[in-house]
């Protein structure tokens, strides 16, 4: 292992990141973050599941923030997006899943970062909802950073089977 390389490694993550970076990551007995992650994961697990009053925990990692509704004709996909432009954003359905792609551009090209907190680059998400979309029945509008897909259920009514 190159010592002086591992060096300027650290100074660099420190330059970029902050002093925090190296507390975040070593905070709390060794296995730790292993037992986070695996309690953010069942919290999500929980939360994929749709039950009411129920949130899902907070990540920095997920991109964009997202809410969802619903009611007996509809689901609301309600996506943060602030500083995105409509033109930067690119919506996909398939089955039972909704993906969001797009890019958050620097606003400043021509200058140098020197801290960075707020996310930019490429992102995208999926979204998966507990039922089939109907893929003909949806509609999406993007209005003050704030994009909302409504997507109407597919709910047959309830029907009586003859038993023989």
């Amino acid at each position: 292992m190159d010592v002086d390389k591992l060096k300027q490694w650290l100074e660099l993550a420190q330059k970029v990141q902050g002093n925090d970076f190296w507390n975040s990551i070593f905070d709390g007995p060794p296995g730790g973050q292993i037992g986070q992650v695996n309690n953010q994961q069942d919290a999500r697990h929980r939360y994929n599941h749709y039950q009411p009053n129920q949130s899902a925990p907070s990540s920095q990692a997920e991109f964009p923030k997202v809410d969802i509704y619903t009611n007996n004709r509809e689901w609301m996909v309600v996506v943060d997006l602030p500083g995105i432009r409509k033109e930067d954003v690119n919506l996909s359905m398939s089955a039972n899943s909704l993906t969001i792609k797009g890019v958050l551009h620097s606003p400043y090209k021509d200058a140098t970062m020197v801290k960075a907190e707020r996310p930019t680059g490429h992102f995208e998400r999926t979204i998966q909802l507990p039922e089939l979309i109907n893929e003909t029945r949806t509609a999406a509008r993007f209005f003050n950073g704030i994009l909302e897909v409504r997507i109407m259920r597919n709910l047959a009514p309830e029907r009586n089977i003859r038993i023989d």
